[in-house]
């Protein structure tokens, strides 16, 4: 009886676990397809051929100061949407994506910080629309280093039914993006002390 029940436990608690983390690994469909006639913005990351989802976190801050993603802090954006993306429905096999969405996006300039947890090719999208005629896109490749975070800024503008993406470092428009990375240093006092003692 014992035996059974504590059987009866682990099949419980092995059911539960794999149901959360199919819960948290679930995607969802782009938020552009529920923010029609609204400005729309989105940051994504991707793997060739968007075929996987990238071992990546993004956070989006913007003009306000507001932020939306990984690890955000203090106001949120409004009508948000961060986590695993398809991008194309009917595609759903070829448009995976890691992305911060905004529905009723504000102009202005904006802060992503990247964090890169694995070692591997992919890309990096801003796309915007006026939720109108006017629409826009950028992007570029970069090869992830564990452990290292990277802050990109953008500026986007929208006037006539045109839509204005460009890459910015400190304000001003730069060609390409400029990033700032930063790989945490690691600790190696104690090979310093233990080399002092040795000698």
């Amino acid at each position: 009886m014992g035996r059974a029940l504590a059987l009866l436990v682990i099949i419980l608690f092995t059911v539960t676990a794999s149901e959360t983390q199919t819960k948290s690994s679930n995607s969802r469909q782009s938020l552009r397809y529920s923010c029609i006639d609204k400005p729309f913005l989105s940051v994504s990351a991707y793997t060739a051929g968007h075929a996987s989802f990238p071992d990546i976190e993004l956070r989006l801050i913007d003009p306000l100061g507001r932020s939306s993603g990984n690890a955000s802090e203090g106001k949120r954006i409004p009508s948000t949407q961060y986590g695993r993306v398809i991008e194309t429905p009917k595609h759903a096999t070829q448009s995976k994506a890691i992305a911060v969405e905004v529905c009723e996006a504000i102009q202005g300039d904006y802060l992503v910080v990247v964090s890169e947890h694995g070692e591997e090719e992919y890309g990096l999208s801003v796309r915007a629309d006026d939720g109108g005629t006017g629409s826009e896109g950028m992007g570029s490749a970069f090869h992830s280093v564990r452990d290292r975070t990277c802050k990109f800024q953008f500026r986007f503008l929208m006037k006539d039914h045109s839509v204005t993406l460009r890459w910015v470092r400190d304000h001003v428009q730069i060609a390409d993006p400029d990033p700032i990375c930063e790989i945490p240093q690691t600790d190696h006092s104690y090979l310093r002390s233990a080399s002092t003692q040795l000698a």
